[in-house]
């Protein structure tokens, strides 16, 4: 860019695993502008992901209602953006909505990628690099932030935990660690969409038993309150010692109880993309999902 931006908004995504692949191109803008205050816009509950991220300088989260009630609050968040007087937003999502918001609010400077029928809205249009070669999908998010400067390599996905949500996690893990000598390893029997990216529960169980068995390990189940019958069923085929977490943490306390783990086994889902961001081991189990794009 020509200009420095003194203000840039980041319209963020909607996924745990998407906002963890967006984390190398916020970093980047960061690196490019370090001088610049840099906000992420996203939608609650995922703001939480990225309470303590020190890529960005303030995480502001929202919500749209359905039906006509969204129309008001689509219209009370592009009046709020428009006074903060942004000078550069960097789109992430697909969705035309996600463009239009920053369109209404006059931000002169708009990138993003161009679906959904809405180039018209965007100053600088980027093709999907997914749809050219199976490059990993950061790849994408870090071809907006090649828009503005030059980007560098090796991509950096991580992420910082909260202190508070490390300890809170630290005290509701204190008691199985106390029963065990062996590794705390993490499971996550979930995934969005179903059964096509889920492996089997009844398999979850017998692999756990086995570690609780042969490595005297202790079992945290992971997963979102939808997913909680799920997670019940598979730690009642446990033999051996285990916590159920699962609907019971935010994303900031699920980002801290995966850090206390020495090891996640997962399916191909937001907890296996959270785990690799807080440096934890990770084994997945991968459906209908292209790894290398993951």
């Amino acid at each position: 860019m020509e200009k420095t931006p003194r203000h840039i908004l980041i319209r963020g995504v909607n996924w745990i695993g998407d906002a963890v692949m967006t984390i190398p191109a916020m970093r980047e803008l960061r690196r490019l502008f370090p001088q610049s205050r840099i906000t992420l816009l996203i939608k609650k509950p995922m703001d939480r992901l990225f309470a303590n991220f020190s890529a960005v300088d303030h995480v502001t989260g929202f919500t749209v209602r359905r039906g006509v009630a969204g129309l008001l609050d689509r219209l009370n968040l592009a009046r709020m953006l428009r006074k903060e007087r942004y000078d550069l937003s960097l789109i992430f999502p697909n969705s035309f909505d996600s463009a239009l918001i920053p369109f209404v609010s006059g931000i002169p400077e708009r990138i993003g990628f161009d679906r959904d029928g809405r180039g018209f809205l965007l100053t600088r249009r980027v093709s999907s690099r997914r749809k050219q070669d199976a490059g990993h999908q950061a790849g994408d998010y870090l071809s907006l932030a090649a828009c503005i400067g030059p980007v560098q390599g090796p991509m950096d996905f991580h992420l910082e935990v909260e202190e508070r949500a490390r300890a809170w996690a630290a005290a509701r893990l204190a008691p199985l660690k106390k029963e065990i000598s062996g590794p705390l390893i993490g499971l996550n029997p979930g995934a969005t969409y179903g059964p096509a990216k889920r492996w089997f529960p009844d398999r979850f169980a017998d692999l756990s038993t086995r570690l609780c068995m042969e490595k005297q390990a202790g079992i945290v189940i992971v997963g979102g309150p939808e997913e909680a019958p799920l997670c019940n069923d598979v730690a009642g085929r446990i033999q051996g010692k285990v916590m159920d977490l699962s609907g019971n943490t935010d994303l900031q306390q699920l980002a801290a109880v995966l850090s206390l783990c020495d090891l996640l086994v997962t399916n191909d889902s937001g907890p296996m993309h959270l785990a690799s961001a807080v440096g934890v081991p990770v084994v997945a189990i991968f459906g209908s999902t292209e790894p290398g794009a993951t």
